[in-house]
């Protein structure tokens, strides 16, 4: 037995009672046994991460040979596996020896984490409108924890609703590629970059574009700052029409600037937006 106060034993007989751990706090169980030599590399490394934690996750070492009821009921079919458990189910694993930053990511995505009950007030506080007490609170929470990933993504969005485009960013970029989902990071950058068009064009009058237009209909590079400015401004629909306009025109102006800035603001809205569908078979439909 360990001498470790995060660490336990566990077998057939006793295996339910120590899973009750699981109600307050994640439990690794590490399925194991002695000819397993990739086990016995990994088994020291989990150690020395339960006691460095000091209490964020309990770790349960189960020996396969002898509890092969355990085994069969966690669907176990190789060694080393390892089961996270919340709530008395499994909700993560992993089989195989991980590097130990691997690990401890996969650690990080469920342990619980001292400053979540700050963090879930200041997300409340954003719901209830207090935007600047928010980001107060979670930048605490960062403070206190800075591989707090999660909080990271949620501070960067309430920066970049407050305006703060450069601190949005900077925070954004402070978060590991790998802590993050592609679709996250990806709609957070559209979101920011949407910010710094709407920012450019704060009081900026398209009245002076409308009239170069209607005084040249085929002045195409006129035709492609006015669409910018339409979707800065908000009015998405009257970009894309006219960015589409560039492209029925003239296929290779400047580029194929008209398909490329409606590839760029497709990217902007998200696919979920129907304008995104509405456009891409319009521009499919002059393409093919």
């Amino acid at each position: 037995m360990s001498q470790s106060p995060f660490i336990f034993e566990a077998n057939t007989q006793n295996f339910a009672q120590v899973l009750q751990h699981s109600h307050q706090l994640p439990v690794l169980v590490d399925f194991w046994a002695d000819w397993c030599q990739p086990c016995q590399t990994l088994m020291p490394l989990l150690a020395k991460l339960a006691d460095e934690y000091q209490g964020a996750f309990v770790l349960v070492k189960v020996n396969a040979d002898d509890n092969q009821e355990l085994v069969a009921q966690f669907g176990v079919r190789s060694l080393p596996t390892v089961k996270l458990f919340k709530q008395g189910e499994v909700v993560d694993e992993f089989t195989g020896v991980l590097p130990e930053e691997e690990i401890r990511r996969f650690i990080d995505k469920h342990r619980t984490r001292q400053t979540e009950p700050y963090r879930q007030q200041a997300l409340v506080m954003q719901e209830q409108g207090d935007l600047v007490g928010a980001v107060d609170l979670m930048s605490q929470v960062i403070q206190h924890e800075p591989d707090f990933h999660e909080a990271g993504l949620e501070l960067a969005s309430m920066l970049l609703a407050q305006g703060e485009l450069d601190q949005a960013e900077a925070r954004l970029q402070a978060v590991p590629e790998e802590e993050a989902t592609a679709a996250q990071r990806k709609q957070l950058m559209a979101d920011l970059k949407m910010a710094r068009l709407q920012e450019q064009a704060s009081g900026e009058d398209s009245g002076e574009l409308e009239q170069k237009l209607a005084d040249n209909p085929n002045d195409l590079a006129t035709m492609l700052e006015l669409a910018k400015l339409r979707v800065a401004q908000g009015d998405a629909e009257a970009g894309l029409a006219l960015y589409l306009a560039v492209m029925q025109q003239d296929a290779t102006f400047a580029e194929g600037a008209g398909r490329q800035r409606l590839l760029d603001t497709f990217e902007l809205l998200g696919g979920a937006n129907p304008l995104v569908k509405k456009y891409r078979i319009k521009m499919f439909s002059l393409l093919y």
